[in-house]
C-alpha cells in the first residue's frame, strides 16, 4: 500500500522558517540597540559612575556609554570633580575626558579574562590643585615646623655624580629578581588625544605648570613595543618654556622608559630621560641635566641682576608617583664667575653653588652660596607641605662694606643696619631671616632688625 507524501505540511513548514529568518538575522541587530539604549539611561550612567567613585574616592559623572563587537565600548562625558574643600577654588574637574574608547579582546573575555587591546582617551584633561598633592604628601608622619640656620661651613650633603642619562640606572623599587619568559602577548596601548595636563594653585587664575596638545600611543602591557608620543606646548607660570616636542618611548615589560632627550628650555640645551614601572604604585625616576654652558644674565629681587659666565645642574627625582609622600629629589647647581648687581653696584664671586633635596613632602634648600674673598653670602631654606617656609641669608664681608651692601639695598632700616659681629673684627654678617608660609612670609633684616611683611 503506497502513502501520498505531505505536500501540504512540507510547504507550510518551509514558509515558517522562511519568515523566522530575518526575525533570527535581526535578533543581534535588536539586542545591541537594546543593549546601548539600556547603557545610555540615566540609571545606568549613574551605576557607572557609582562604580568609579567607590575606586576613586571622587564624585564622578557620565554622560552615557555604549558598545559595539567592532568598536568596543565607549563611556562619554567623565568628569571626576575635585575634591569638596577644593571645588569653590578650583572651578575645573580634577578629571575631564570627553571620551573613553575600550577596544577589548573578545577571545579573552569569552574564556573569562578581561584583556584589552587599547584604550583610547579624547581630550583628556587634569586639573591637579597643589594643596592636594600637599596634603598627599603630608599624610605620613607629623613634620615638625621648618627652620633655617645659617652656617659658616657647609652642611655634609653628598652631592650626586652628573652621569650620563643614557646610563639611567633602573629605579631600586622597579628592580625585580629575573622572570621566567611569558609567552607572546598582544601590545595593550594607551592612546591620547589632545592632552593636557595642568597643576594649578587653588584661587590662581594661571597654572603652575601646564602640559597641553599632547598626542601619541602609549605601550603599557605584552611584548616589547617603541612609540613616540607628541606634545605641542610646556609653560610655566603662563610663560611658554617648550613648543613641538617629540618623545621617543621604549616597552619592555614592566618599565616603560623615555629615551634620553636633548631639547632646549628657553636658551638652554637640557637633556631628559625617564623610567616608569608597571608596578604596584607606579614607581617613576627621572633625571635631567644641564651641561655647563653660558648662563644669561636675569632679574633678582631689590632690582638687582644676577649672571655667570657658565652654569651646570644636574636633577634627580625618584618615587612611586601614586604616593607622593615617597618622591624623592637632588637638584645640584653649580656657577662659575657669578656676580650680584644691587642698586648699580656690582659684585663678582669666584664660583656659586645650590643643592636643593625633596624628601618626604618636605623641599629644602640646604646649602646656597657665593664666594668671594672680599664677600660671601651663605643661604638656606625649607618649604613644607603644608605651605610652611623658613628661611635665612647671611651676607659676609668686611664690617664697612657689609653696612655698605645693606643700606644700598634697604636704605630705610631706621638706626642702620643691624650687623652680627663674628670671630674675627675684620669680618661682619647681615642675617636675613624668613618664616611664615608661602602666602604670608615675614622677613626680619638684621639680627635685632625690624620684621616686614613681604606680603603685605
Amino acid at each position: 500500500m503506497e502513502f501520498a507524501a505531505p505536500i501540504g505540511e512540507n510547504r507550510r513548514g518551509l514558509r515558517r522558517w522562511r519568515r523566522a529568518i530575518p526575525a533570527l538575522l535581526g535578533l543581534p541587530v535588536i539586542v545591541l540597540l537594546l543593549g546601548n539604549l539600556a547603557l545610555s539611561s540615566a540609571w545606568s550612567c549613574r551605576w557607572l559612575a557609582a562604580k568609579i567613585q567607590h575606586r576613586t574616592g571622587l564624585e564622578t559623572r557620565i554622560g552615557g556609554a555604549s558598545w559595539s563587537p567592532w568598536n568596543g565600548a565607549s563611556i562619554s562625558g567623565v568628569e571626576l570633580l575635585q575634591p569638596a574643600p577644593l571645588r569653590a577654588l578650583v572651578k575645573q574637574p580634577l578629571v575631564r575626558i570627553e571620551q573613553v574608547r575600550i577596544t577589548p579582546v573578545w577571545r579573552a573575555w569569552l574564556r573569562g579574562r578581561l584583556d584589552v587591546r587599547s584604550i583610547e582617551l579624547d581630550t583628556p584633561r587634569i586639573v591637579l590643585p597643589v594643596e592636594l598633592m600637599s596634603h598627599l604628601a603630608g599624610s605620613g608622619p607629623a613634620t615638625a615646623a621648618p627652620s633655617a640656620v645659617v652656617a659658616s661651613a657647609p652642611p655634609a650633603v653628598v652631592q650626586p655624580p652628573l652621569t650620563p642619562p643614557a646610563t639611567l640606572p633602573v629605579p631600586e623599587t622597579a628592580k625585580l629578581p629575573p622572570r621566567p619568559a611569558l609567552p607572546s602577548q598582544p601590545t595593550g596601548w594607551l592612546r591620547l588625544k589632545d592632552a593636557s595636563f595642568a597643576i594649578v594653585r587653588a584661587g590662581s587664575s594661571h597654572p603652575l605648570l601646564e602640559i597641553s596638545k599632547t598626542t601619541g600611543a602609549i605601550p603599557l602591557s605584552g611584548d616589547p613595543a617603541q612609540s613616540a608620543m607628541k606634545i605641542g606646548v610646556i609653560s610655566a607660570f603662563g610663560n611658554e618654556v617648550i613648543s613641538n616636542l617629540t618623545t621617543n618611548l621604549d616597552w619592555a615589560n614592566p618599565l616603560l622608559s623615555l629615551k634620553p632627550l636633548e631639547t632646549k628650555i628657553g636658551d638652554y640645551q637640557v637633556v631628559l630621560a625617564a623610567k616608569i614601572g608597571s608596578l604596584s604604585g607606579m614607581p617613576l625616576q627621572i633625571e635631567a641635566q644641564l651641561p655647563r654652558q653660558a648662563f644669561s644674565a636675569f632679574g633678582i629681587p631689590f632690582n638687582g641682576q644676577a649672571a655667570a659666565e657658565s652654569i651646570t645642574a644636574s636633577l634627580r627625582f625618584r618615587g612611586l608617583l601614586l604616593a607622593p609622600g615617597s618622591w624623592q629629589g637632588d637638584l645640584v647647581v653649580e656657577a662659575t664667575s657669578p656676580s650680584l648687581r644691587v642698586a648699580e653696584h656690582e659684585t663678582k664671586f669666584d664660583q656659586g653653588r645650590a643643592v636643593t633635596v625633596l624628601r618626604g613632602g618636605l623641599l629644602s634648600c640646604v646649602d646656597a652660596r657665593l664666594i668671594s674673598d672680599d664677600l660671601s653670602v651663605l643661604g638656606n631654606a625649607t618649604l613644607l607641605a603644608d605651605g610652611r617656609a623658613a628661611g635665612a641669608v647671611r651676607l659676609v664681608a668686611a664690617p664697612e662694606s657689609t653696612a655698605a651692601i645693606v643700606s644700598r639695598i634697604f636704605p630705610n632700616i631706621q638706626g642702620g643696619p643691624s650687623l652680627t659681629p663674628l670671630a674675627t673684627p675684620q669680618r661682619a654678617a647681615f642675617d636675613l631671616e624668613a618664616s611664615g608660609t608661602i602666602g604670608r612670609l615675614f622677613l626680619r633684616l638684621g639680627k635685632d632688625g625690624p620684621v616686614v611683611n613681604l606680603n603685605p
